[in-house]
């Protein structure tokens, strides 16, 4: 095996551990249930589709957005390893995206800005199926976000108080974005990235930068890939 794919492996099977802990600290809980594949019905008709990872016992809720070079599968690994630890967690899976394909959102690209118009009115159905599950704290979210997602997330955060820390992988937000998270103390924020994607890496250290809560940290992987799959995949 090449050393650059051994790095790697390395660093993804120290990361999500890394992201279990990080939700450990600030929504302590145990023990896990059971996973199964869910409809979501979006505002506009459409059927997302997702996996509702449910804990034994009512938790927090975690809800994981995957970025526009995947789909809700890359998830799958940290999903079960969060739910074993005890949370509720959500995948779900865009429209154009894995499973959420239908009719016109066949072609991300051809489709890309009305997906993208459409991220925070889906991400606001997800999280309103998230509450719903009675073995979920309504008032205690949490959303691991990469890439493309990562400014929709910010915004979820805007939009819903219950958000109460974020993991962002590999991404930045706009400007209505940074003025949330400096005027936003409470709010713990994990950023990470792989040295190598300059931009990325920049952005994300930006946006923890930004933060003014004691417990926001970035975590700076080499040679990790340029590809924020790479940073969650299971090795």
């Amino acid at each position: 095996m090449p050393q650059k794919a051994r790095t790697t492996l390395r660093s993804v099977t120290l990361l999500i551990p890394f992201f279990v802990i990080f939700f450990v600290i600030f929504f302590p809980m145990g023990a896990r249930a059971e996973k199964q594949d869910v409809s979501l019905r979006a505002a506009d008709g459409f059927t997302l589709k997702g996996t509702f990872y449910s804990a034994e016992k009512p938790g927090p809720g975690l809800l994981l957005l995957h970025p526009c070079d995947g789909n809700r599968l890359l998830y799958d690994h940290l999903a079960t390893m969060l739910n074993t630890a005890g949370y509720n967690v959500l995948t779900f899976d865009f429209r154009g995206f894995g499973a959420s394909q239908a009719g016109e959102y066949t072609d991300f690209r051809a489709q890309r800005q009305k997906i993208m118009d459409q991220m925070p009115s889906d991400i606001d159905t997800a999280l309103s199926f998230l509450t719903s599950q009675n073995t979920v704290n309504p008032r205690t979210l949490g959303i691991v976000a990469g890439n493309c997602a990562v400014n929709q997330a910010v915004h979820a955060a805007r939009r819903h108080p219950a958000i109460r820390t974020l993991v962002l992988l590999s991404g930045g937000t706009d400007a209505e974005g940074e003025a949330y998270i400096k005027d936003s103390p409470k709010i713990p924020i994990l950023g990470v990235a792989s040295d190598e994607d300059s931009s990325a890496a920049a952005a994300t250290k930006k946006l923890v930068a930004l933060s003014t809560n004691r417990d926001s940290q970035v975590e700076m992987f080499t040679n990790a890939g340029q590809e924020t799959r790479r940073l969650v995949d299971q090795p």
